[in-house]
Parts: structure tokens; sequence; C-alpha cells
């Protein structure tokens, strides 16, 4: 305290002070934010509400469909005031969301799907939400938080009809790659099964791994006899098999990495368990099984590794579907959601303990599932069979995941408990027998309409509970004084960069919407990205813009360095001192002259906005720094003391707020509501800002700082203790401070945290740690282990002794390479995003700098979208740094004039046409055909991706041709064309016929050489064991049977078909085991993404081609000589037969036949 905060005399009468600064009063409105945008759909329904960057919707619309969200809410039950979560993209359905909450009498709180998980838990958590509205993207999230939140019981997805079949995509913990690395050639039972204990970071002992095996055996020995029928999903090393499979009749050991199932099947045979068969299949792929053929389905420790709630009951599902009546399921090891904070606090207390002895403790899972006990309750509560739950400890002495986890037997018995679920998830089809009028609440000024969280001095965010009333009275002042001289009474078009969690857009959404204007909302990449922003700013004809200073700051430099400028008219600022020089360099440019610059101030306690200046390129540069400016209309503004006295003009006071700006207060907090806002001796309410000010002589206001520690990062409100208490937690942190550094000298602040460390600390990994709890915000920019804090006499920490930032940069003990080439700057851009720190050395290497293989994995996707280039996982740890990572793809790519589109007389005049490669991916097949169609008919044959080693595989035939499309326009004409496929192709020919008719693209026909629409026949083919699934395969070939191949090892059956199928047109001379592999993986791949079709309506004609002679390897469909493709044209199908069996078609003689057939096609196409 100072000594003018002392009152030495209590009865003495105050001096003449200041007046609180006040602007334009009016009588309190009775509207609310539901009633404004209903009487806007009255009055201009068909007038655009919301645009996105995908469409827009009217006012009529957004009233129906918010209508039909708050008709959901008040359908669960939800009373008044409850909180209601929404959590989606940036999109107009966010908006109807939020309008519905409110329309239901609830509270909406922004749930940003960009920030951490664990940060949105505890936003859910402090605001006790119920109920959250959200999108397909976001629904692995949200089931997440289902079940970690226990409030949160309600959901509701806008984009998916039946919200319980969208299904999480497996993550990087699912990679087929990783997997395959962990194999290795020589990995053994803990390499390959990825097991090291998460204490010490060292391999899990044998032993360990022995009872963890026999603990298995002891589950699962009463359910089995000797003729059971099993099958293990994850077999890994096969440490399960070896305890299991002797008590069994026949096992398949599943891995979702070929190089696992076929050690686990010879290993199997050097034991004698001859009915071990390996089976390279993916966890979601199982239901390619044959229905009822499986007493024992068996996950051990594999269900970690799944990426999701919605993929976990998906898979159970199809795993009841492979049962026989009585069968059971084992999951074994499942990590316990209910025990995951114990296990990461016994984590932090060994790391803690142990520091400095070597061990390299794990802590963090963000990657990893979690699933408590009662999911599988909710989800057997949902099945018609009741199965029941049998729970149990693991029995795994050694084995360090084993207390934090537990085993469950579920069997198919019907004697289930026939719970009803805990938790509720609709779709969209939830909305359509609702009604389209609004639900018979009633609002009120007075009632909580969104909470806003803030940073918190404990580590802890704030929310801030803001009724009706005030959001009113904004919209109601920020259009009498910017939007109403600016449009003169018509509708304006308004844009809202803000994030939605973020407090400025409430500004953006309550001013347009509660005024009748069209809201516009660019995409989160647009929005981030200056020379996209202007883009969308021009071509959407903005009236409006705002955001930060920051981000506006972009666009000014954008303008300079491109040489335009923007048309908008009025930019409205806020969050952040604007800077005079960001306003020189704006109204430099001459097209700048009308735009008119509003510098807003106000904290989310007071409604976003409580004063603003307007300056022109006249008067911007009156006073500087930019003034705050003077209240809105209703608005109340006092500068005190620490007192609470007035402070003369001119002299620096706390900013006081009162008037009808004011929130109620701290949800949940009444004892930090009463400190912050408090009340005078008039009965007045005024809100403690924090920020400091004074008055100028003139009567604006103009901001000088805060004397706490709470700063501005990029607009957002981030106190310094929020994040020291993050960093204090961590087990290897001694002391830390964190402070606001401005290096450049821009006034562009960042945070610099200074950490005394306890030994092994990684500065790196505590990076990671933040990142998965915190917003990016309020991540530290550099992260500095010092031996000691400096200390004041008085026992503070002296700022001014830490080594500042631009010292920070320098790597000791080794000359820095610059980043030279255009390759190596990209890839550093990307390593900068994905580990979090400054790259800036091409000798940086991504494993010294954090990175490891779940992270690499990462990398690796994102250098394929940035380069076109995918590397495999094992290079990068031959070539983990940025130059020698450059320079791998840089001679991948000028190794790989790869392409997928093959051309053959493209100079011909001719309708193209487009070939699709078989089931293999090469098209090879297709040159003799395109030599016999002449040489004026262009050719365009498209072969697969996954041909070469790195080449992505895509899942199903849509993604295939989406990807083959994109590629072939370079180089195929847009139309019109022709498409045609062989075997499997003919699936993908139809499918891009599909895709080009909707884009517009004139198809003129397609032709299908012996392909079948209906996947029974490649799923029967798929379900066969890998001797009969071969045999039949190379059927034609005639290289071997199925009982040739069945003694042999897998290793073995793909040397035979290497030494037997080379010199044929079917394997190159150069192909290898590891090549062979590649070609089966892709083998399986097409064939499930056939299995997985579903052909959709052409509208043309189809030409059917089949040989009269069916063989194994393609089989038709029994009893219908369309195959299947009778009702998808609607021109009908052409039937044509021709000499010869699949595999001869393509090839002479017989391709004079179908060479002559669809030349007489083409030329009625060309006719």
């Amino acid at each position: 305290m100072r000594i003018a905060d002392f009152v030495f005399d209590a009865s003495a009468k105050p001096t003449a002070a200041p007046v609180p600064l006040t602007a334009a009063a009016s009588a309190p409105s009775t509207d609310t934010i539901v009633s404004r945008v209903a009487a806007w759909a009255a009055r201009r329904p068909d007038a655009p509400a919301l645009v996105d960057e995908v469409g827009s919707t009217s006012y009529r619309a957004l009233d129906l469909w918010s209508n039909r969200i708050a008709q959901w809410l008040t359908r669960e039950g939800l009373a008044r005031e409850t909180r209601v979560g929404v959590m989606m993209g940036r999109q107009r359905g966010a908006l109807a969301a939020m309008v519905g909450v409110m329309k239901a009498g609830c509270v909406y709180v922004p749930l940003d799907p960009t920030q951490p998980l664990s940060r949105r838990r505890a936003l859910i958590d402090a605001a006790g939400v119920e109920a959250v509205v959200t999108e397909a993207a976001a629904l692995g999230d949200l089931r997440s938080l289902q079940w970690r939140c226990p409030t949160l019981r309600h959901g509701l997805c806008l984009d998916a009809d039946d919200a319980e079949r969208v299904i999480e995509a497996p993550g990087v913990m699912m990679s087929t790659e990783l997997w395959d690395h962990l194999a290795g050639e020589q990995a053994d039972d803990a390499g390959a099964g990825g097991w090291k204990s998460a204490f010490t970071g060292l391999p899990i002992p044998g032993e360990a791994l022995a009872a963890f095996g026999a603990n298995a055996r002891a589950k699962t020995a009463p359910l089995l006899t000797p003729s059971s029928r099993v099958l293990e999903v994850g077999c890994a090393s096969g440490f399960t098999m070896r305890h299991v499979a002797p008590l069994c009749g026949s096992y398949i050991a599943s891995d979702i990495s070929r190089l696992n199932a076929e050690r686990v099947e010879a290993n199997a045979r050097k034991l004698g368990l001859t009915h071990v068969a390996g089976r390279h299949l993916t966890s979601h792929d199982i239901d390619l099984l044959e229905p009822g053929s499986l007493d024992l389905i068996v996950f051990n420790s594999v269900i970690e590794s799944f990426p999701g709630f919605g993929y976990l009951a998906d898979i159970l599902d199809k795993a009841v579907t492979l049962l026989a009546p009585g069968g059971s399921l084992f999951l074994g090891s499942l990590w316990n959601l209910e025990r995951k904070d114990d296990y990461l606090a016994d984590l932090a207390a060994f790391a803690r303990d142990h520091a400095g002895q070597g061990y390299a403790t794990r802590l963090d899972f963000s990657d990893d599932f979690f699933v408590p006990p009662a999911f599988f309750r909710d989800w057997a509560a949902k099945r018609a069979e009741k199965p029941s739950l049998e729970f149990s400890a693991i029995d795994a002495p050694g084995f360090d995941p084993a207390p934090y986890g537990f085993d469950l037997v579920i069997r198919l018995d019907g004697r289930g408990e026939g719970a009803q679920p805990c938790r509720h998830l609709d779709g969209r089809r939830a909305l359509d027998s609702l009604s389209d009028s609004p639900p018979a609440v009633t609002i009120t000024p007075d009632q909580g309409a969104y909470v806003i969280f803030t940073s918190g001095t404990t580590g802890t965010p704030k929310g801030v509970l803001v009724e009706h009333a005030p959001l009113v009275n904004l919209a109601d002042a920020i259009e009498r004084t910017l939007y109403e001289p600016l449009g003169q009474g018509d509708q304006l078009a308004l844009n809202c960069i803000f994030a939605f969690a973020f407090d400025g857009s409430m500004h953006s959404i309550g001013t347009a919407l509660l005024n009748g204007h069209a809201l516009h909302i660019p995409g989160e990449e647009t929005r981030r990205d200056p020379a996209r922003l202007h883009a969308f700013i021009e071509a959407h004809g903005l009236d409006v813009c705002d955001g930060t200073p920051s981000l506006f700051a972009m666009l000014v430099d954008h303008w300079h360095d491109s040489g335009t400028a923007t048309s908008v008219r009025l930019a409205i600022l806020g969050g952040e001192p604007v800077k005079a020089e960001m306003l020189r360099r704006l109204y430099s440019l001459p097209a700048h002259g009308d735009l008119k610059i509003v510098n807003q101030y106000g904290p989310t306690e007071s409604c976003v906005c409580a004063t603003q200046h307007i300056m022109t390129a006249v008067n911007w540069a009156e006073h500087l720094p930019p003034p705050i400016g003077l209240p809105l209309d209703n608005i109340l503004v006092n500068l005190t003391d620490g007192a609470g006295r007035p402070v003369p003009d001119g002299m620096p006071g706390e900013i006081r707020i009162g008037g009808r700006g004011l929130a109620r207060g701290y949800l949940n907090d009444a004892a930090q509501t009463a400190s912050r806002f408090v009340t005078d001796e008039a009965g007045g309410r005024w809100y403690r800002t924090g920020d400091m000010a004074r008055r100028l002589s003139n009567g604006l206001l103009q901001f000088l700082g805060r004397e706490d520690r709470q700063v501005k990062i990029r607009g957002y409100r981030v106190e310094l203790g929020e994040v020291e208490a993050k960093l204090a937690a961590h087990p290897l942190v001694g002391r830390v401070a964190v402070v606001a550094a401005d290096p450049r000298g821009d006034g562009d602040k960042l945070l610099v945290a200074y950490v005394v460390p306890r030994p092994g600390f990684d500065p790196t990994q505590a990076r990671a740690d933040l990142d998965a709890a915190m917003p990016a915000w309020m991540i530290p920019s550099w992260l500095v282990a010092i031996d000691d804090l400096p200390m004041t006499a008085n026992g503070k920490l002296d700022e001014r002794r830490l080594p500042p930032p631009a010292e920070l940069n320098a790597r000791p003990n080794r000359t820095r390479r610059p980043l030279a080439t255009d390759a190596e700057k990209r890839l550093a851009a990307l390593w900068t995003r994905i580990l979090e720190i400054p790259v800036e050395d091409g000798e940086d290497d991504f494993f010294a700098m954090g990175g490891h293989s779940v992270l690499a994995v990462r990398l690796l996707a994102a250098a394929e979208q940035e380069f076109g280039v995918r590397l495999p996982l094992a290079e990068l740890f031959t070539s983990p740094t940025i130059a020698s990572m450059a320079a791998l793809i840089e001679r991948r790519g000028d190794a790989s004039d790869w392409h997928p589109v093959v051309a053959v007389n493209a100079g011909g005049a001719r309708v193209p046409l487009l070939c699709f490669h078989p089931v293999g991916g090469n098209v090879l097949c297709y040159r003799e055909l395109a030599e016999a169609l002449g040489p004026d008919q262009p050719v365009y044959m498209v072969q697969s991706y996954g041909l070469e080693e790195g080449q992505p595989l895509h899942a199903s035939v849509e993604a295939m041709v989406a990807a083959y499309l994109a590629a072939t326009k370079s180089v195929v004409p847009d139309g019109p064309v022709a498409v045609a496929g062989w075997s499997f192709g003919g699936l993908l020919a139809w499918e891009a016929a599909c895709q080009l008719q909707r884009a517009g693209v004139d198809v003129r026909a397609v032709a299908v050489l012996d392909g079948v629409a209906i996947p029974d026949v490649v799923r029967d083919l798929l379900r066969k064991d890998e001797s009969d699934y071969l045999a039949a395969l190379f059927d034609e070939m005639g290289l071997f049977d199925a009982e040739t191949l069945r003694p042999l090892t897998p290793e073995q059956r793909l040397d035979l078909i290497l030494e037997r199928g080379k010199g044929g047109h079917f394997l190159p001379d150069g192909m290898d085991r590891a090549g062979m592999r590649r070609l089966m993986a892709l083998f399986q791949n097409n064939g499930l993404a056939a299995v997985r079709y579903r052909p959709r309506g052409f509208d043309g004609k189809l030409l059917l081609v089949r040989p009269k002679v069916e063989t194994k390897q393609a089989p038709g469909v029994s009893g219908d000589p369309l195959n299947g493709w009778g009702p998808l044209p609607s021109g009908g199908v052409t039937l044509r037969w021709m000499e010869g069996t699949h595999g001869q078609m393509l090839v002479k003689p017989w391709l004079d036949e179908l060479a002559e057939c669809l030349r007489s096609w083409l030329d009625a196409v060309n006719g």
C-alpha cells in the first residue's frame, strides 16, 4: 500500500473531484438477445444473418434452426440458466446453437475445439455444463468429455444424422508405419508391443510380461474348450498367443503390423501350435470375418491405442456379431479413466523423487485412450443381447500399468443388468420431429446469457457470467454511434474474426444479429492468414472489420507488401493497445482516406466494450498514443486511487466501470465477485478493472497499463500466476517465474518462463506438457533453465537481472548453420509448429529437440501435405536434422517423376478415356489396350498410390478417387471424358463418374470390365485364410495351390511368390520381400475398400463387359449377369460377353475382342 492510499482524517469531507465520465443515457430496454433476433427474423426474414465460407443462413432460417435446438434442450429437461456448451468450429451452426441455447433459457458457454482437451474439461467442470452442442469433427472430444465431466450428460451433433455412428478416425497410435517400425525384424516382446515402463522409460521386464500373459491365460481359461475358435486383436509379438492358444482349437492372431502377424505365426509353428494363423488386419476391419464364427475375441493391452469412445463402441458392436451363441470377449489391461489422475500424480512423484537418476519418466498421455468401467455398462445397456460384464483387477506383478487398469470379460449370456444408459448423444435427425416454434420459456433482461472464461491468478480460469441486458445495451450503443451513421438504416456486412471463446466475439455477434446486420465468419485458416483474410473481406464486400490491433497490423503489412488496399469503411479494434506506427502505415495508403478506425476498450466483466475513440485519416495523430476515448451509452467510467477516491485530471488512476454494461459476476465465486465488483456510498455498482488510465484535458481517457501481473498476449488476457502455477506443478521444476517481454521493442509481448530445474528437467517436454493443458497464447515462447531466480533485498523477483530473451536464441557449443534452401525453411516451419519451439538452424535434430515416434508420425503427415512426399518413419531416424530431412525430401521429389496418371496418345482428338487401376494398383495391364484403341484415342491410365515406398494408402474408394481426380486436373482436359476400369478398377471408374458429374464435368459414358457392384463376392475372397486367399488371387497364373502354401511360414509364402512370379507381367524383376509386403498391403487395402463401398446412382449409361469363363480369382454375382449394376445407371446397362477369363481380358488374343467392343462404345461417345 502506498502512503497516498491511507485516509488520515476520516471526518474530513473530500474536496471536489472529477465526476465520472458518462455518455448518452436512455431508459433501460426490455429487450433480450432472443427477442431481438426474433424481431429481425420477422422484419428481414430473407436477409442474410450468418455467412461463412460454405454458404449463408437467412434470419428466418436462423430463427427456425435455433428454435429446434432450443426445443431439444427443453426436451432434455434443462432448467433455467443451465450452462450449455457449444463446441464447434467457425461455422454458422455454432451461432445458431448459441441462439438456441439462449432461447431455451440456458446460458451459452463457448468451448473452442482448438484448445487442449484438458482446458475444455476444466471449463466444463467450472461452469457445471450439462449439455454440449457440437459438430461431427469434435464428437470424439465430446465423448471424452462426457466420461470425464460429471455434470455433462447430454450431447447434440448438428451435422451428423446419427451421432452414435460417427466414428473417430484412427490416430497416430494406430499408424501401421509406427507399429511396423516398433515390430522391426529383431524386436523382442517388449519392443514389438511398444511396452516401456512409464515410470523408468525402460522396457518392461520379461518376468512382468510373463505374469501379464499368465493373467490373460487365467482370465480366458474358463471361457475356452479344446475346440474353441479364438481371434486375438493386436497380437504384437505374440506373448498373449503363447499363453492362450494352447487352450483352444483355432487361433487367429491379427495385428495392424504385417510384420507382427507374420512373426507370431512363425513362432507359433516353432512351438508346435499349427492351429495359429497370423492375419494382417486392423481392429476396425474385424467385421470382415464370418459372423458367428468365433467363441472368444481377445483384446489384451490394445485398447489404449484406440482413438476414442465411438471407435471402441463400434469395435465392440462388430465383435459381438462375430461371436457364436454363448461367446465372450476378453478385454485385458484397460487403462482406467477413473484412475488416470492418480497415475499421472504417481508418475510426477516418481519423477520428482528420482530426478537426476537417468530415468525417462513419461508424463504425457494425451495420445493414449483411458476408459472408465461406466462406459461398458452404458454400452451394454444399449445392447439387445443384455451381455453380462465381469470386471477384475489385473494380476500381473511388475507390470506397472496394472494398478491403474482393469480387465473385463463380456459374456453374451443374456444376464446383463439392463440398466439405463447414463450418457445421451443425439444427431441432426433428433431435431426433425421437433417444433419450429420457440419453446414456451420466458426470457428476461436480467437472465444469464453467456459465460466467457478469462485467465485466473491461482491457475484456474475464471468464468464471467453476463446477462442479456448488457449485450443489448452494447448493441444499441454501437448501432447509434457507428453503424447507423455508416449504413443509414441499411443492412451492413460485418465480420467476426475473433475466436468464439474470446469475449471480442460477443461484440461481433451481438452488434450484428441484434441490429439486423449480416455476420460473415472467416474460417480458422483464413482468419490467421492475412492474404486469405483480405481476399475474404473483399469477396464478401464487408463494410466493417473488427479484430485485435495485432491482427489488423498483419493486414496493413499485407496491403503494403501486395500493393493492395481494403474497401472496408470501418475497422473496430480492441483487446490491446493500438500502435501509432500501425496507424501511420495504414493511412499512408491513399485508398484508406475514408476508413475510420475505432479504438475500443473494455474488459470481459463490462461486456467487452466500455469506451471508444474514433479516428480518421485527418485526426489520428492528434493524441498519441491513441486514447481509449469516452464511455458508451449508459456506461460510467471513473478513475480512482487505491482507496477508491477519484483522482484529478491528468493523474493516473484505476479504471472503474459502472452502468448497464456490467456482468453479474464470477461464476461460483462470490468472494472474487465481491472483491472486484464494489458498491459506492450511493449504491452504485462498479467493476474495479485493475487497469490504469488518466483523463486528458479534453476529457478523453488515455490507457497506461496495469500495476499487477495481468498482461495481454495477442489480445488475450493472461494472468502470469496461472502460467506459473501450471509450470510449478511439473515434478522437475523447483521454482519458476514467468514474465512478459518485448524482445523486438514493438509492443508485441511474449511470455518467458524462467525455471530453476531439478535434475532431468527437459524444457521441450515441459513445453509439450503445457501444450496439453493450456491455450496457445498462454504457453511461453521461451522456457529457460537458470541456476536460481534473482531476488531483491525485499525478497521479490528482480526482473532486471533475468537474462533478456535476445540472449536466449544463441545455441551454445555448436556453430549455427542458417537455413539454406526453400525446403529447409518450409520444413523448419513444420518443426516449429509440431515441436512448438523456434527452429532456425539447419543442423537442429528433431529428436534432440524433444521429438519422439508419435510426434514423428505427425511430422511426416504434415510433410506429406506440405511437399507431397511421404517419408518412411525409419528414414526420419536416420535423417533427423533439418538439413538431412530436407535433402531426403528433395531427392524424393526429384526422383518422383511418379504421377498417378500415365498418358498414352495424349494428343488424340477423341473424347479422353480414363482407365483406373485394378486391385493390384498397377496400370501396365492397360498398355496393350491403349495401343489397340489407336493413336487418335487419348488414354489416361490412373495407377494407385502405395505402389512406391512411402506413398499413402487411401482406405476408401471415395478417398482414392478424390485424390486421383485432384491429380488428373493437371493432365486431363476438363471434359468431356469417358471412364473405364477392369475388376476393382470398375468401382473406381464408377465413383469417378459420380464425382466428376457432381462437379459439373460432362461424363459421356462408363465402362466396367468384369467388376462387381455388390461387396459379397470380394468379402468372401478376403475371408479366406492366407493360403486360400493367395491361391485364389494368383489362380490364373498357375503358380501354386493352397496346399502348397499352407505348410509354409508367411515369409516363405512371400518368397515363393517372388520366386515363381518374376519374369512375368505381374511382378517386376526388382521386387523384393519388402516390396511384396507393400503389394500385399495394397491388395488388402483395396479389397477392404471394395467391401465398404456402396455405389450410388449415375445419370447415364453403363457398358458392362464380362468374360464367358468364370474363375476363382473373379467370381460373379450368382444369378445376376449384371453383377449388381442393374439399378444404378439411369440410362441402363449394356452387357457384352467376350471369350476368355477374367485374367485374359486384357491379354492377346482375347484383347482384340475387348478392344473392338470398346472402340464401338467410344465411337458412340464421340458421335
